[in-house]
């Protein structure tokens, strides 16, 4: 904004405003905080002030004004993408600077995020596991510790703890257990999952599957063959008991 653009805009206000003082420094005031800015963005600025009852304007709420649409035309602008084969050299980014520039000014309109595109109606619907997990979306799962109580909505195959009812141990004490046997919390994370409890005859079968695997890839190993045993956690203790 220049000098005599500047005194315009006084003018403006003093319109607006007509039982606002000016004298004749009030205008090179003005100027200094308002020479970065555009003429028609700081009348712009001027008149929703005063539509929002404001008797008096002052620079500084001018200001706060302009920097006010400035941001909300920012937000409301999705920046474009690096073009194809950018090297990262300063060219993109100085066409961002000075798009952003231009969102700022009201020279140009903010682009919007574009549109998603319509859903497919013919879409089969999911069925078994997928949409078990689909209709678990936003159900809480309980975790090792916050999913305790919520373990025991459901029987443990453990101990045969009904619903309800705390698990027990499986030695002759039968002591009531504080928190529930691990398959039962399994069980709950299924539930709240919509699956259904681990069968144990897969799991027995799924354990002898992987056995007579690993029993039919060690016969097919020749002769000599050292296979080398990653040590575990307690060896040392083992080897020293």
């Amino acid at each position: 904004m220049t000098e005599a653009e500047t005194v315009m805009l006084a003018r403006y206000v003093r319109a607006l405003c007509p039982q606002q003082k000016f004298d004749e420094y009030t205008a090179d005031a003005w100027h200094d905080l308002l020479a970065p800015y555009d003429l028609n963005e700081a009348r712009t600025a001027v008149a929703r002030h005063i539509a929002a009852g404001n008797a008096f304007v002052a620079v500084g709420e001018i200001v706060t004004e302009i920097r006010k649409a400035r941001n909300d035309r920012l937000d409301r602008h999705t920046e474009a993408e690096p073009p194809a084969g950018d090297l990262g050299d300063d060219t993109y980014k100085a066409a961002l600077l000075a798009e952003r520039r231009a969102i700022a000014d009201g020279r140009i309109e903010p682009r919007p995020v574009p549109a998603l595109p319509p859903g497919r109606t013919d879409e089969q619907p999911a069925t078994g596991r997928a949409r078990a997990i689909l209709a678990a979306v936003g159900n809480h799962v309980p975790g090792p510790r916050a999913g305790v109580v919520n373990a025991f909505a459901v029987p443990c195959r453990i101990c045969s703890a009904p619903a309800g009812r705390n698990c027990t141990s499986t030695g002759h004490s039968r002591r009531r257990r504080t928190d529930p046997h691990p398959s039962r919390l399994e069980d709950a994370r299924r539930a709240a999952s919509g699956l259904p409890p681990v069968n144990e005859a897969e799991v027995h079968d799924e354990v002898q599957r992987r056995l007579d695997a690993s029993r039919a890839a060690l016969a097919a190993l020749p002769p000599g063959t050292v296979i080398e045993t990653p040590a575990g956690p307690n060896t040392e203790e083992q080897g020293a008991s």
